[in-house]
Parts: C-alpha cells; structure tokens; sequence
C-alpha cells in the first residue's frame, strides 16, 4: 500500500528564463509509493481527495514510463522532479536459484575464493550475527561505530540517535571475533528495505562488501519471509550487482490547476530539463527542494 504523510511544505523556485528569482512555499501532500504498489500498478487517489487546504502532492517513486516533463491535464498540471532507477532483489525461489540465474560459474567460484582468502587472513572462519528488535539494536549501532570509525558523518550519528524499531535489523560480519562490516535493514510487511551498508577501512579490497551482502541475501532466502529487498531508487555499484530487477522512476509534482501554477511548474520544468541533459544525479535534483 502506499503511504500519505502527513501535510509538508515544499519551497519550489520561481524560474523565469532560466533563473531562479525567488521561492514558493506550498503546502503538500507527500504520497511514497512501495515496490509492490509500483510492480503491481497500483494508482495513487484522484488530486481532487486532497483536503482543500493542499496545493497539491509529491509522487515519490513512481514507475517512469517516460513522462514528459512538463505536462497539463484537466484536472491538474505535473512536472516530472527527478528521474531515477530502482533496483530490487525478488526473493522468490532458493539462494542457489539466485545466483545460478544472476552469476557465471566462474563468478560463484570467485565468491567461495574471496571468502576463503578473507577468512584467511583474519585467521577465523566468518560468522554473520542478525541485531534484531529494540533491545538488541544499541548493540549493533555500537558495532558500526567501532568499524567506521572517523569515517562517520552527521547522517550516520543522527541515524545512531533514533530510536529503534521492533522492524529494524542489523547484520555485522565477524571473522575471529573482530567486527569487518555491516548492513541495516527495515522490514515493511513482507519487504525488506535496503538502509546502507559499511566496510572496515583496513579490509577494503577484499571483497568484503561482496561477501557481505551475499551471506545477508542468502539469509533472507532461507527464512522466506520477505518478497523482496527493496533498494530503493538510486543507482549505485552494489545494487546493481546483486538486484536481479529494475524499474525507471520519477517523483512527480501535482499541483491544482490555476494560472500561477502553470507558470510556475512550466518554469521549473525548463531547470528540470536543463538538470536531467547534464546528467546530474536524483540526489543533487531534490536537494534545490526544501520538503519539511
């Protein structure tokens, strides 16, 4: 199902050939849509179940067939925000079926290698330990810290700050007893969403990422609880590497129709345009947005 936050501001800029001459302030309703709703096509309401008081609504994360950027409807104009990839892993099936059907033998083989080597080296077998519910993940969160070290930023110790979920998992690789990596997981009913991962500084090189995630994703197989493990839109190496699934998507901008709300979006829509030729990545597109 998707999800309708709570009502937010959103500063959209002004642009008139180009140049971005001030800021408005919208009130919106904020809709993220899930992996399911996007697989299965759901549709969000009608623009007209809004209450009155909203402007209109974001669409984060909805299937991309290639909307135009600009466009006009009867009952509300649109402008396309971001454009985006989003990979997922379907869990359906066994472990072995997975990696039969995503990776050469020579590839599998390399897996067992790698982790033989790492093992090795660290002078003990590796074990993979799960942090799962309230009580269990300050423990994890201490773990992360301990390998990341210096390398952690605001983003990762505001994250330490929240308080943890009974949905929540963490997962840390051991070899000997030493901590070398990590991966945060949020369950959402019967999917699994992807919330970062880290590595030892010291055994970067070593595939451990590589290791990591697989011994992660051959866990999630075995228990079959989750459909899928969702990476959320954005593109990246490790997502690529192990998502046996994509899909093109976008966060779409629905405003009321109106004068003033047609020269607005149809100037951001040029910034937008101008944004999606230079390649820039999502991340860099919405951070000109304050949603709040």
């Amino acid at each position: 199902m998707s999800s309708l936050s709570s009502e937010r501001l959103l500063a959209l800029p002004f642009c008139v050939l180009g140049k971005r001459l001030f800021s408005v302030r919208l009130p919106l309703a904020v809709h993220d849509l899930s992996l399911v709703d996007a697989l299965t096509g759901r549709e969000p309401a009608p623009l007209q179940t809004l209450p009155a008081r909203s402007a209109g609504r974001v669409l984060c994360h909805v299937p991309d067939p290639g909307w135009r950027t600009y466009s006009v409807y009867d009952d509300r104009i649109t402008c396309v925000l971001v454009r985006d990839t989003w990979h997922y892993l379907s869990l359906a099936g066994s472990y072995e079926d997975f990696l039969a059907s995503r990776y050469s033998i020579k590839s599998r083989e390399s897996f067992a290698r790698d982790e033989a080597r790492l093992a090795e080296r660290c002078g003990g077998a590796l074990e993979l330990r799960e942090y799962r519910g309230v009580d269990a993940l300050p423990e994890f969160q201490r773990l992360v810290g301990q390998i990341d070290g210096a390398r952690r930023g605001p983003a990762d110790r505001a994250a330490e700050r929240r308080r943890p979920t009974a949905e929540a998992r963490g997962y840390v690789l051991f070899a000997a007893e030493q901590p070398l990596a990590w991966m945060r997981l949020q369950v959402a009913g019967d999917i699994c969403l992807y919330g970062g991962a880290g590595e030892a500084e010291a055994f970067r090189g070593d595939a451990l990422a590589t290791i990591l995630h697989l011994q992660v994703i051959r866990r999630l197989f075995a228990e079959q609880v989750c459909r899928y493990l969702d990476y959320r839109p954005g593109d990246g190496e490790l997502k690529r590497q192990f998502a046996n699934g994509v899909l093109r998507s976008a966060v779409l901008l629905d405003l009321r129709p109106g004068l003033f709300n047609r020269l607005l979006l149809r100037g951001l829509a040029g910034e937008r345009r101008r944004a999606f030729a230079s390649r820039r990545s999502a991340g860099a597109g919405m951070a000109a947005f304050a949603l709040r």
